[in-house]
């Protein structure tokens, strides 16, 4: 057994096919299955299931997989020993959400004196959960809308992890002024369905229209064409500036309210319907530096926000 077997069944198991993990790993899908052939015969259990469209973990294979997993990080920092002497890292893996990143910025550069390694990484709700199960993030912050809250809960049950509630959150409507609705103290869903928009493209599954319409609406409007994804956000700025295309936020972002003319409007019947915490890990426990952090997130959420009460 060694690393590289290893390394290939857990990305075999979060991909779901050999090809994906093939993709990922920049190899070929035979080398894949026959790597990881070779490793069942050596433990003398079935890891995977194949099937037509991919791959299924055993119960046998789960176990080994949390194993792995341990394995690879723990191998990590032995590579890593050497340069990082006495230096404490932080690896943080959350939705994009640049008010997070602003406070992470003020807290990185306040704990600098104590030689501290910051990691950070936006990505989906699925890239969080397995950088947190597979311990190469010590947190993830994520924003779960009210009805994805069912869903989530069984992820984190699957994954063997926890949540923490930091708020809760309003959408709202982001426009400028050459946006209609521009004017309005408030909107309703139905009028939101005659706008276009525009989002950051990783923004997918996190903050963007299905929220708290649907997948079915949202398709509807990707359909009819209403949606531009960017993957800039100062050309998302730009254009909300000076066209009629709007955006769906929680709010909180800070070069939204830089940008005096873009008018937040709140949409009626969404109120709070945003969850804002991170995950953890069950098992493990937090790091000092991590506890730190989730606590200098806490103190520093906006008033405005409606936050959970400390027990």
């Amino acid at each position: 057994m060694d690393l590289k077997q290893l390394q290939y069944f857990v990305v075999s198991v979060d991909s779901g096919s050999f090809k994906k993990a093939a993709e990922i790993l920049y190899t070929s899908q035979p080398h894949i299955s026959k790597t990881i052939k070779t490793l069942e015969a050596e433990l003398q259990i079935e890891l995977l299931k194949r099937k037509s469209r991919g791959v299924e973990v055993t119960q046998a294979g789960r176990k080994v997989y949390e194993c792995a997993c341990r394995v690879l990080v723990e191998a990590g920092k032995i590579q890593n020993v050497q340069e990082g002497g006495d230096v404490q890292i932080l690896c943080i893996a959350a939705n994009s959400n640049d008010y997070l990143a602003y406070l992470l910025k003020r807290f990185s550069i306040d704990e600098l004196k104590f030689q501290m390694n910051v990691q950070y990484t936006e990505c989906s709700m699925e890239e969080i959960f397995q950088m947190v199960h597979r311990h190469t993030a010590d947190l993830g912050f994520v924003h779960v809308d009210e009805k994805q809250m069912t869903v989530f809960r069984q992820m984190l049950k699957y994954r063997h992890l926890e949540f923490t509630e930091l708020a809760q959150l309003s959408p709202c409507l982001f426009t400028g002024p050459k946006n209609p609705l521009y004017s309005s103290s408030a909107v309703t869903v139905k009028e939101l369905r005659e706008l276009d928009y525009i989002q950051m493209q990783d923004e997918y599954d996190n903050l963007s229209i299905q929220i708290f319409q649907g997948v079915e609406d949202y398709q509807y409007y990707r359909r009819r064409r209403q949606v531009l994804t960017l993957s800039n956000r100062d050309l998302m700025m730009q254009m909300l500036m000076e066209t009629k295309l709007c955006t769906i936020s929680c709010g909180i972002y800070p070069e939204y309210t830089a940008y005096k003319e873009l008018h937040g409007i709140p949409i009626r019947g969404t109120e709070n319907s945003i969850t804002f915490g991170y995950v953890q890990r069950k098992r493990d426990g937090m790091s000092a530096k991590a506890r730190q952090f989730t606590e200098y997130v806490r103190q520093h959420l906006p008033d405005t926000i409606s936050k959970p009460e400390r027990i």
